[in-house]
């Protein structure tokens, strides 16, 4: 027999907002799901069209242009875009390289003003802080962690610029966070998480979005976590972990979707292939696998990049 989805696991499948799906049914019949006597069911073969269509949408394409095609012409439409991007891909990496340089030259001499004074010039050349983490914060702790595994970087160094841009993007989220947001999104990490610079790359995207940020900060006890979402009014509550959760971080998790406002919803960022057990932390929280389903999430909730 075949197996048949509602639309809630759905949205935790593909990513996609039930707002947005349900959107994308009425307004484009991207896909036409079964009725059931709960409601909506889907194939998973309607999942895998989903799936197909949120990359279309990553990659630029409306969703009003993609959702006329079939399966295989969307495929061949990626398989497109694929290429054309990684040859850009090559000469963005070499236009990176020379906008980084400055930057790693200066860490190699564990230069700790001139690193500071770099990544100042870079967040004030390239113009949007959204354009400050996706060109140079994110590409220079993904090259300090390759030359870490190479041996060719030493810890120091790497808390070194950590320290250095988590400081910047903790100034510059203050500066950005707007009066009047469209939502609220409190972010932290739970106990004995302590890598601030992830969640602090996601504060400043959800600000350069427009959206309310309300920094916790880092290692904090899950019912300090539910008593900030509710005092605070938090529409959206984003979590960052490092590693696969141990038992003890996803008793916290269960904790918190328990305990959190049901207004709220629960997002947690971490390392690929995360995922979470439905019948026991993973009921309420959506995992956001990267900064670009990040900001999907973000808009969907009314940011604007």
């Amino acid at each position: 027999m075949a197996t048949s989805y509602p639309i809630s696991a759905v949205s935790k499948l593909t990513g996609i907002p039930l707002d947005t799906l349900r959107a994308w049914e009425r307004r484009y019949h991207a896909v036409i799901p079964k009725r059931a006597g709960r409601g909506r069911v889907y194939s998973e073969d309607q999942i895998q069209r989903l799936l197909l269509l949120r990359r279309a949408v990553d990659q630029g394409h409306s969703i009003g242009q993609v959702a006329v095609l079939g399966d295989r012409q969307l495929r061949e439409l990626l398989e497109k875009s694929s290429a054309i991007a990684e040859g850009e891909d090559a000469s963005n990496r070499t236009e990176a390289n020379a906008l980084l340089a400055p930057v790693l030259h200066a860490l190699d001499r564990f230069d700790y003003a001139g690193i500071d004074r770099e990544i100042n010039r870079l967040a004030a050349a390239l113009g949007s802080p959204r354009n400050f983490v996706h060109q140079a914060a994110l590409p220079l702790m993904r090259t300090v962690g390759e030359r870490w595994h190479e041996g060719k970087c030493s810890i120091a160094q790497e808390h070194m610029l950590t320290s250095l841009l988590t400081a910047l993007l903790a100034s510059l989220v203050r500066t950005y966070t707007p009066l009047n947001p469209a939502a609220r999104v409190l972010l932290a990490t739970p106990r004995n998480e302590r890598h601030a610079f992830p969640t602090l790359a996601a504060a400043m995207l959800a600000a350069a979005g427009g959206m309310g940020t309300i920094y916790l900060g880092t290692d904090l006890p899950s019912a300090d976590i539910v008593l900030a979402a509710r005092k605070s009014e938090a529409d959206v509550v984003l979590l960052s972990l490092s590693s696969v959760p141990n038992s003890e971080t996803l008793n916290d998790l269960e904790y918190i979707a328990r305990k959190a406002p049901r207004a709220a919803a629960l997002w947690l960022g971490g390392s690929p292939g995360l995922h979470l057990d439905e019948a026991t932390a993973g009921s309420r929280w959506l995992v956001v696998q990267d900064f670009s389903a990040l900001e999907h999430q973000l808009a969907a909730r009314g940011a604007r990049f």
